[in-house]
């Protein structure tokens, strides 16, 4: 009972911070699933994106629901097309892309995405109006962002919110800080729903963990959407997202400056 009560706790916390973020939440929870309760990394990764899902699926129907939302289809189902199509690339490149190169990669999309979150303070909370120039163009660029997203859920066992938001804002600012983690939390819930799917293939999801994971994330999305629509934290969660980018980026960069050993090759 105690494991249980820690899980659902450590997801509520999880999930509000990643709600308030725009994101899943699978960067803390992978290595607490992997560190705190000894889970097979893969099967930490696979388990880790049911808390993703958890956060996504309620960050979205709260902020659907909610007066002031921020939610923009006609952004959000370009990505979750294109995430669709990288989910299946990335999940492949799992099992086939050594660990080093991986994390080198990654290493360097966190850095440039870093920049640009502690670079947007100019940017707006709620979206503006910029339908008179969502041209085709732009929506094919969403698209190619929600694809190097959905590539990352099934690596890194994220949602892809911390390409989602920062991609989002270098190429399109007027959706404002709120627009763009409604719309990542939105896309997280197609790479998670597809990412879950191909892991439990595999049967790499803990289910004695999964449940309480869920009941904790569905809590905590809750509540950090009801937050995030407060004066300032929109922006305080952008700002907190970039300096967790930028330990992200180093962490991966030393681990994949390591001497290469056979698992690496």
């Amino acid at each position: 009972m105690i494991r249980a009560t820690l899980l659902v706790l450590a997801g509520a916390a999880i999930a509000f911070v990643g709600s308030v973020c725009g994101i899943g939440g699978g960067l803390f929870a992978v290595p607490l699933l992997h560190y705190g309760f000894r889970l097979e990394l893969r099967a930490a990764v696979a388990t880790s994106l049911c808390l993703v899902g958890a956060n996504a699926f309620g960050s979205t129907a709260t902020e659907y629901a909610h007066e002031g939302s921020a939610l923009l289809w006609d952004v959000v189902l370009p990505l979750a097309g294109g995430a669709l199509v990288g989910a299946q690339f990335g999940y492949v490149a799992s099992r086939r892309m050594s660990e080093r190169f991986a994390k080198g990669l990654f290493a360097g999309v966190m850095a440039i995405a870093a920049w640009r979150m502690l670079h947007s303070g100019g940017a707006g909370a709620q979206p503006e109006e910029f339908h008179s120039v969502y041209t085709v163009g732009r929506a094919a660029s969403v698209a190619a962002i929600g694809l190097v997203a959905g590539a990352a859920s099934p690596l890194l066992g994220i949602g892809g919110g911390m390409i989602v938001v920062p991609g989002l804002l270098l190429t399109m600012p007027e959706i404002g800080g709120l627009g763009a983690r409604a719309a990542a939390l939105g896309v997280a819930c197609v790479t998670s729903a597809r990412s879950i799917h191909l892991y439990a293939k595999e049967r790499r999801v803990d289910v004695s963990v999964a449940p309480w994971f869920i009941a904790g994330g569905l809590a905590g999305a809750f509540a950090g959407v009801q937050a995030v629509h407060s004066p300032g934290i929109a922006a305080l969660g952008r700002q907190f997202l970039g300096g967790l980018l930028v330990l992200t980026a180093i962490r991966f960069a030393l681990d994949a400056a390591r001497v290469p050993t056979a698992k690496d090759v």
